[in-house]
């Protein structure tokens, strides 16, 4: 919904721009037609404009050796607790920082779609109206293929489509101006292009520009009416006095062409008006340099990353280079999110190049920094944008207790949703992030030993089920519509259950912690218990 409001906020702005290029250029000129088509094009590309979405390309060339390096297995060194207990605390901050805005998206989709209904229905009612006189009155055909309506009471000539109605009075008195000018309106077309734009104006009622942009429209109809009558050789001044004659009634109604249009005195100054120079229709044209800017502000850049080189280094065989810290901070700003990277405020988009700037030539780890209340659906558009740099490991950094290290997998690599059926082992344990990060952990295949558990006791869970079976896997499917506090709380507690389950055999074995042991024992326990997490947004 947020991003319908998005939209409907540039169409009004669009609108706002082309109107008073128009208000400043070329409402004042006799290019009634020229007008015409610039005032409606510009409603439709407004509207159009927004989905119109360009997309460059940036390739930038990444060494071979730092490309795929092997990161080193171990955790990197963080803020994680010592006590796996003190969780539970961030369990209830989680729950006090999340999202509670969605009440007013609720009520303002409510306000917006209300006000279109509102319009809509007065279109309908006021064509209801108008068929009513319609068939209220006299219908007489003429040779043009057109209809009279007689009508025995007094209102104000107006047309619809084929029909031409009038009261009593108008037709005996034969006034064929009348006639012509609403003959005038329907050959143009204008009771169709009312329809139109009274429809899309009900999709920007709240927009003022969108009712003066109407009203204009309404405006140049009678122009182009008034212009036709006096080209087919009616006297100026008699037509002038017919229009003053008539201007005491008004048909009151915004679907139909009336002829006695409220804007009598800019009517008959512009008939009166000299011809405009052709060369001026030439300011029409600045509608293609709004267009290009609308296009490029709209635009979005993709950067593809490449290997420089066929053979590519592993880690293993170059010396070990200093692993570089890379901070990405992830900020809600109102209803847009903020990035960057090592301070320096950059796009979605451009995520991998600054890593890759702030990296150097050594290897990094990309540190998430998010508010608890974020969204994961964000984190998620984060980490696809990382996996493109193809050789990095990310920390979530969420809150003061909370700081999970995890190796990215390659874009290749990544795991979707339409994998979940291959999860079917009994050795398998799925955990479940909701949108109201409640959490569901599922042992092995189906839903028979399911439950909906805390933060709290997730730790506690996924510690007895590793020890039970270490080469356990979890698959995490986590709601895009979920908490990074909550996402990132629940995976580090089970990370740290694969990392306290290993501690705890590395004293059973051998007598000391798991940091002291030589390197062959270190190797030895990581193959028997190693950390198993795979990540699946939905």
């Amino acid at each position: 919904m947020l991003n319908f409001f998005i939209y409907e906020a540039k169409v009004a702005l669009l609108l706002a721009v082309f109107y008073i290029c128009y208000r400043v250029l070329l409402s004042h000129e006799t290019f009634h037609r020229l007008n015409r088509i610039v005032l409606t094009g510009s409603v439709i590309v407004s509207f159009l404009l927004p989905f119109c979405v360009l997309t460059v390309h940036r390739t930038v060339m990444v060494p071979a050796g730092v490309a795929v390096p092997d990161m080193p297995s171990e955790p990197i060194p963080s803020v994680l607790p010592q006590d796996p207990q003190d969780l539970t605390a961030f369990a209830a901050e989680t729950a006090a920082n999340a999202p509670q805005g969605g009440w007013l998206l609720t009520l303002l989709a409510f306000i917006y779609f209300a006000g279109v209904a509102f319009c809509l229905a007065r279109i309908v009612v006021e064509l209801m109206q108008v068929f009513r006189i319609i068939r209220s009155g006299e219908i007489l055909p003429q040779q043009d293929g057109l209809s009279l309506v007689v009508i025995d009471r007094d209102l104000a000539p107006f047309s619809w489509m084929r029909w031409i109605v009038l009261s009593r009075e108008d037709y005996e008195s034969g006034n064929r101006h009348i006639r012509e000018h609403e003959r005038a309106h329907i050959a143009l077309g204008h009771a169709r292009d009312l329809l139109f734009m009274n429809v899309l104006s009900a999709m920007q009622w709240f927009n003022p520009v969108m009712r003066m942009l109407k009203e204009d429209l309404r405006a140049i109809y009678e122009y182009e009416a008034d212009d036709a009558v006096l080209r087919g050789g009616a006297n100026i001044r008699e037509y002038q006095y017919s229009l003053i004659r008539k201007a005491v009634s008004a048909s009151g109604y915004s679907i139909t062409n009336s002829f006695n249009h409220s804007i009598l005195k800019n009517r008959i100054t512009m008939m009166s008006k000299q011809k405009s120079v052709t060369a001026r229709g030439l300011r029409a044209l600045y509608v293609l340099p709004l267009i290009a800017a609308a296009l490029a502000c709209n635009s979005r850049s993709v950067t593809d990353y490449k290997v420089s080189e066929n053979s590519q280094t592993r880690g293993s065989e170059m010396a070990s280079p200093p692993l570089e810290e890379i901070n990405l901070l992830v900020s809600q700003a109102g209803d847009h999110v903020e990035y960057a990277v090592n301070g320096a405020k950059t796009s979605l988009e451009t995520l991998g190049e600054k890593v890759l700037e702030a990296q150097g030539e050594g290897f990094a780890y990309v540190s998430i920094i998010g508010d608890p209340g974020l969204n994961s659906g964000t984190i998620q558009q984060v980490k696809d944008e990382l996996r493109k740099v193809n050789f990095l490991r990310v920390q979530y950094v969420c809150g003061p207790n909370v700081s999970v290290q995890r190796k990215l997998e390659r874009t290749e690599a990544k795991t979707e949703l339409a994998d979940l059926p291959e999860v079917s082992k009994v050795d398998d344990i799925q955990v479940r992030l909701n949108e109201n990060d409640k959490l569901l952990y599922i042992r092995g295949r189906g839903m028979k030993d399911s439950q909906v558990i805390n933060q709290k006791d997730l730790f506690a869970l996924a510690k007895g089920d590793v020890e039970k079976n270490h080469g356990i896997r979890f698959f995490f499917i986590i709601d895009d519509n979920s908490s990074y506090g909550a996402y990132s709380a629940a995976v580090q507690s089970v990370y740290q259950a694969f990392i306290s389950t290993r501690e705890d055999l590395a004293q059973k074995t051998y007598g000391k912690p798991f940091d002291d042991l030589e390197e062959a024992q270190q190797d030895a326990l990581r193959e028997q218990c190693n950390v198993k997490i795979t990540e699946i947004s939905k």
